[in-house]
């Protein structure tokens, strides 16, 4: 009997530790896109607290993507704990050599045709407010971004 409810306290125990480090996890939306015109997009977006809501946050994004630019491809959405590379350097707001559409709650890096990918930035950026979005703005490549 007693080394039962020594195992009940034990197996309690860590369910709770369980429970308290997947509780303090957070999550950051990420995901890149491909076009069949040769356009990569890479987002990142604000962290959120679950894995639930994380995944929501990426479908909230990719919906109208979906609808509205039938040519696109989804390379990944996931979610993220850490961030490297250059999820991470969105995140900060590193100087990248991309196009970046900043608005509250996400970072878009925009990689495609030199030759139009500047006003493209700039309409991602005008489109994105039009959407109901308070504001957004395209910052060109080499400058310093504030997350």
């Amino acid at each position: 009997m007693k080394k039962a409810l020594l195992l009940v306290l034990l197996l309690g125990a860590g369910a709770l530790l369980a429970s308290y480090h997947v509780g303090n996890q957070h999550y950051y939306p990420v995901t890149q896109l491909a076009s069949s015109d040769g356009y990569s997009f890479h987002l990142v977006q604000d962290r959120v607290d679950t894995r639930g809501a994380c995944g929501r946050a990426n479908d909230r994004f990719l919906a109208p993507v979906k609808a509205r630019c039938a040519q696109c491809r989804v390379v990944y959405a996931r979610c993220e704990r850490e961030l490297h590379g250059l999820q991470l350097r969105l995140l900060m707001g590193d100087p990248l050599p991309l196009h970046v559409v900043v608005a509250p709650g996400l970072r878009l890096a925009m990689d495609g045709q030199p030759a139009t990918l500047r006003r493209d930035c700039e309409d991602m950026a005008a489109a994105i407010v039009q959407a109901g979005v308070a504001s957004a703005a395209c910052v060109h490549p080499g400058v310093m971004r504030r997350p």
